[in-house]
């Protein structure tokens, strides 16, 4: 797919010019980004948010079934993130190459690609836990970069420690703009979370999960501004 109005990843931004180009770059390929993201994370997204809705769990009571259900539920939760996430890249990757993006385009990167991403993916999240459940600093500390990894592990071919590597050395060349671009989309995505789950009738389950499983396709459009993140701040340190 080309577009005459391209927008320029590679390049060093202002915080404010990272959120412009995002905004630029939805505008101009929004409906295509959002039907490949819909059509590879709404199903897990709807099956997340359905069975948890359906099969709530306690973790005060010490129950089996309800330890069962929170695991499916995350599972699906994480599969739905994943595909969010790797879809976000495999567009970028494909739109700054100039290739024509389509379903197949997609889904031939994701198959090339899958277990590199899918284990990078997989270290995010135990190094998220493991941060910000037992020591919640070094959680907030390595949150840019680790925002950032999976690109890093797709755009630059390195393992995943590599990466984490890398994306903190790019954090360290400026890191208040960096923590300034991650802070201000999670605030943004959990505001509006909020400020949608205020308006929903808590009765009415099936509108819930659908427009639960919608935020969570629109949640994962911040990779798009992490990956501007990681271009401005390699165009500042000039040694990526």
């Amino acid at each position: 797919m080309y577009n005459s109005q391209r927008i320029e990843f590679n390049k060093f931004r202002t915080t404010q010019e990272i959120f412009s180009g995002f905004l630029a770059f939805m505008k101009s390929e929004g409906q295509t980004y959002g039907l490949m993201l819909a059509i590879f994370v709404l199903p897990f997204a709807f099956a997340s948010a359905y069975f948890m809705a359906t099969h709530p769990f306690d973790l005060v009571m010490i129950d089996p079934d309800s330890y069962n259900n929170m695991y499916i539920t995350l599972g699906l939760s994480f599969v739905a993130k994943f595909f969010g996430v790797f879809v976000s890249c495999a567009y970028v990757h494909l739109y700054m190459s100039g290739a024509r993006i389509d379903l197949d385009g997609i889904k031939s990167y994701i198959v090339d690609n899958f277990v590199p991403a899918f284990l990078a993916a997989l270290f995010v999240t135990c190094v998220m836990f493991v941060g910000f459940c037992f020591f919640i600093i070094p959680g907030i500390v390595l949150l840019p970069a680790l925002s950032m990894l999976l690109y890093d592990v797709l755009f630059a071919r390195q393992r995943s420690i590599s990466s984490l590597s890398r994306c903190l050395n790019l954090c360290r060349t400026n890191w208040k703009q960096s923590f300034a671009v991650v802070l201000l989309c999670y605030i943004v995505i959990f505001m509006l979370s909020i400020f949608i789950g205020a308006l929903l009738p808590p009765e009415n389950i099936m509108l819930n999960v659908i427009v639960s499983s919608c935020m969570t396709v629109v949640c994962e459009t911040t990779m798009i501004p992490f990956i501007l993140l990681y271009y401005s701040l390699a165009n500042q340190n000039m040694k990526l």
